[in-house]
């Protein structure tokens, strides 16, 4: 029998955050505030590891902002989406859970959208790279990011909806297509 694969400490820790954000979760769900100091205790985490218990419902942010800044740069930007629609759609429980949580409470929601800036920044710089200098190409990039955003973001409320149906990458496919026409507009005129 093979001895069980050995856990980098990183990914422990994930999972110790993953298992602490469940745990808040249930809490959540059973009437408690987000915001509850109590909260942070009941995860289980170190308390000096996070700065409130709504801060583990984001707690894996800066790894998606930096797997999506990759992606970009690797596949292109269908396969980015795609692929960050994917691994959502293959924990789709636990993110379905995670996103009606985030959108029945007002404080999380808020939170998310100062996160959402990252998310925002990361396709302006992708679209910048490939757009037209000077102002007029910062502010198009700019509104390429925030057409792109705003589609997945419609993809992933319509899959909450839904209760996980239709499957989310068809649901991004549908957004980027939506969108496509709109993006790389330098492209069409330089072409």
């Amino acid at each position: 029998m093979a001895p069980p694969p050995k856990v980098d400490r990183t990914e422990r820790q994930r999972l110790r955050r993953r298992e602490a954000l469940e745990r808040v979760m249930d809490r959540v769900e059973a009437g408690e505030d987000p915001g509850a100091p109590e909260l942070l205790t009941a995860s289980g985490l170190a308390t000096r590891s996070l700065a409130d218990p709504e801060s583990l419902f984001f707690h894996d942010h800066g790894e998606w902002v930096a797997g999506l800044a990759q992606a970009l740069e690797q596949a292109g930007l269908a396969e980015a989406c795609l692929a960050m629609a994917r691994h959502r759609e293959a924990d789709r429980d636990h993110w379905l859970r995670r996103l009606a949580l985030v959108e029945a409470q007002p404080r999380l929601r808020a939170r998310r959208a100062l996160l959402d800036l990252d998310y925002l920044a990361v396709f302006g710089a992708h679209f910048r790279r490939w757009g037209a200098g000077g102002v007029h190409g910062e502010r198009v990039a700019d509104l390429e990011a925030a057409c792109l955003f705003g589609a997945l973001e419609g993809a992933h409320r319509l899959w909450l909806r839904g209760g996980g149906s239709p499957i989310l990458p068809v649901l991004i496919q549908e957004a980027l297509a939506v969108v496509w026409p709109a993006l790389y507009a330098h492209a069409r005129r330089h072409a």
